[in-house]
């Protein structure tokens, strides 16, 4: 249930907005001590840690939540998320933080590294994998794609796919399963031809992806650093890729015991080609380029 705004918190809200015919609709600038705030924000709401040499960054992507809210100011817009106390501008001011540009078949070498393993260890199973960080779901599609590809050829195989991040916004388009038309290219021409259908009307620049694998995936918000929040899944597999980065170290390190937790001794963890957990202590060894296998249960706990 959504909870009410209190009706104090109501009358602010209208205090913020009330100047809307008066809008002024150029950039506004973000002081140092405006930065600071919001940097806090995203920091204890999200875990993520933005620098200060992100400062325009983030004045570009909230003035585009300005600009929705017809508030000319960062000032205004503070008060607005303090005021707020239904909780969803606090959701679309992380959503327009977290977005980030990602791909089809990103790092494809990982990709034949889950079909080999599947192959090798778990060619007559149902195996559970998840996309954490999905962003706007091109990795568990493309997953899903080499899933359904080995499910053709491997009698009893059957690939699940959990698909999570924070960002609602982002859910929204995974679960429609609708891209930009020229997005198409980055999909192999063998799982194009199988898995895209391009609409008959000229007009429609999007494709859509098929039944087939929106039926294999489901998707939910989630927040990588509420370590109480559990699946109650063992995964086979799960894929943290190009989401480290985000976090300081001591925080990385707890997003990824919070999650070898809920990996199989002997599942696979993906995580970006930049990104390593070879100076952690996490019970697991390196199996390929930034590919790590779960080897013990000590060490992979919340802790």
């Amino acid at each position: 249930m959504v909870q009410k705004v209190d009706p104090l918190n109501v009358k602010a809200l209208d205090n913020v907005t009330e100047n809307v015919s008066r809008f002024d609709v150029s950039r506004a600038k973000l002081s140092s001590s405006e930065f600071r705030h919001f940097a806090d924000l995203i920091y204890h709401h999200a875990g993520i840690r933005i620098s200060p040499d992100k400062r325009t960054m983030l004045e570009s992507r909230l003035n585009k939540r300005l600009f929705a809210l017809k508030i000319h100011s960062f000032k205004q817009y503070a008060d607005y998320l303090k005021a707020d106390m239904s909780g969803r501008e606090l959701t679309e001011f992380t959503n327009a933080i977290t977005t980030n540009k990602t791909e089809f078949f990103r790092e494809a070498y990982h990709f034949e590294v889950l079909k080999k393993d599947i192959v090798a260890r778990h060619h007559s199973d149902s195996v559970f994998i998840w996309s954490a960080a999905c962003a706007s779901g091109e990795e568990p599609y493309s997953i899903a794609m080499t899933c359904d590809e080995l499910q053709q050829e491997l009698p009893g195989f059957e690939g699940k796919v959990l698909a999570t991040d924070i960002d609602t916004q982002r859910l929204a388009m995974c679960e429609s399963g609708r891209y930009e038309k020229e997005r198409a290219s980055e999909i192999p021409i063998q799982f194009r031809h199988q898995y895209v259908t391009f609409s008959d009307n000229p007009n429609d620049d999007t494709f859509e992806m098929a039944d087939v694998l929106r039926r294999q995936i489901k998707f939910r918000q989630h927040n990588l650093i509420h370590f109480s929040d559990k699946f109650g899944i063992q995964f086979h597999y799960i894929f943290l890729r190009n989401v480290l980065f985000y976090f300081p170290s001591a925080t990385g390190e707890k997003v990824v015991r919070s999650l070898l937790s809920q990996l199989q001794p002997g599942g696979l963890i993906f995580v970006g080609l930049t990104e390593t957990l070879n100076n952690m202590e996490l019970g697991i060894e390196q199996v390929g380029t930034s590919v790590y296998r779960k080897v013990a249960t000590k060490g992979c706990g919340d802790g």
